[in-house]
């Protein structure tokens, strides 16, 4: 079967990841997929990596315009999909309607749905059941966002995200990926791998960075900052407001970011919105890190009962800097939330289990 898959991201996201993940584990004798993607983006080489074919798009399709549901409707013509996958595209979903053809799309996030008049609420509700044949929820919490906008349960299916095991890395990498950054041997890590926009948690982290440092200053405790956004000259600040800069390393967008997790004892996530199921607690635990996380959205489920972290109230940097210091300060607790933290990965979010489930999806579709 063929799928097109259509994403409207401009950079290198959490769904763009995740689509690179099933490109990758899809078993190619049953699924053979196209990407149509916006022009220049930079998920293109990644995807081009993965022997998959690429259809630049010239209009912006996470809108409804003429134009771009008109420049679909033609890449549909040319392709010839089975099935079309959009992700946070609704000209796609329309396009594909219209092309006669099954439609399927994920629900990456979650957010408080927006309250609406009635008239409007039926109207969206309407039109989102009806430009759909299946929708992917990433977590349950995003299930019930679809429920709320108008998807029925029987359309609905849950497939958290899942990502392939972080690398091994070589010992001579791990020493140029420290001198590069000024991190020591004797730094104890503790990492956020996330983009530096507001829902994520950032002001949150470095507060509670402070936190630990005053509480623990036996520890050489190091904070590490992977990613970028709009954020960033405004946490920058910040962290030189607490005194802390000389703690914090902001270390950019990594393209292969294996090396900082292999120098991490601690990862965390202590996001305020949209979370679902993080692909970077999904490596983080992959890697064996234990993983202390806000008790936002998807998170909790995450964790479960796993033992493979600690979860805090969102938005609380003291609680943050307490399960911190819980885990800085006992090698023996760490060093089992390790353990778990990697079984956690191998029975729930791996890529191949993602994308054998998502491909069962697409057969029933078809069927």
């Amino acid at each position: 079967m063929r799928i097109l898959h259509v994403i409207s991201d401009s950079n290198i996201g959490g769904a763009g990841v995740l689509l690179l993940n099933l490109l990758r584990w899809f078993d190619r004798k049953k699924v053979e997929s196209v990407v149509g993607l916006p022009r220049g983006s930079r998920l293109r080489r990644a995807v081009l990596e993965t022997k998959t074919q690429v259809v630049e798009l010239d209009q912006a399709c996470d809108r409804v315009s003429p134009a771009s549901v008109l420049e679909l409707l033609g890449v549909i013509r040319a392709v010839k999909p089975d099935l079309v996958h959009a992700n946070a595209a609704i000209s796609a979903r329309l396009a594909g309607k219209l092309a006669g053809k099954k439609v399927i799309y994920t629900r990456h996030c979650t957010f408080p749905v927006e309250k609406k008049l009635p008239v409007v609420r039926f109207a969206r509700n309407f039109w989102n059941n009806a430009l759909c044949d299946c929708a992917i929820a990433t977590a349950r919490v995003a299930a019930v966002d679809l429920r709320e906008t108008g998807i029925p349960r029987r359309k609905i299916v849950v497939i958290p995200n899942g990502c392939e095991p972080v690398r091994e890395v070589l010992p001579g990498e791990i020493e140029l990926f420290r001198a590069k950054y000024g991190i020591s041997e004797e730094d104890f890590c503790v990492g956020i791998c996330a983009r530096l926009e507001p829902c994520k948690g950032h002001e949150i982290f470095l507060r509670a960075a402070k936190e630990a440092i005053d509480a623990m200053p036996e520890i050489p405790f190091r904070f590490l900052i992977v990613g970028e956004g709009s954020c960033r000259a405004e946490l920058e600040t910040l962290a030189k407001e607490l005194k802390i800069a000389d703690r914090v390393v902001f270390c950019g967008f990594l393209y292969d970011p294996a090396p900082i997790y292999r120098i991490m004892q601690i990862h965390v996530n202590c996001s305020v919105g949209t979370e679902t199921s993080s692909l970077a607690v999904s490596e983080g635990f992959s890697a064996g890190l234990p993983t202390v996380l806000s008790d936002y959205g998807g998170n909790r489920d995450m964790l479960g009962e796993s033992g493979a972290g600690i979860c805090v109230s969102k938005g609380n940097p003291k609680a943050l800097a307490e399960a911190i210091c819980k885990l800085a300060g006992d090698d023996a607790f760490r060093a089992e939330t390790s353990r778990k933290a990697r079984k956690r990965y191998e029975q729930n979010y791996t890529a191949a289990s993602m994308a054998k489930r998502l491909t069962a999806v697409y057969e029933g579709m078809l069927r």
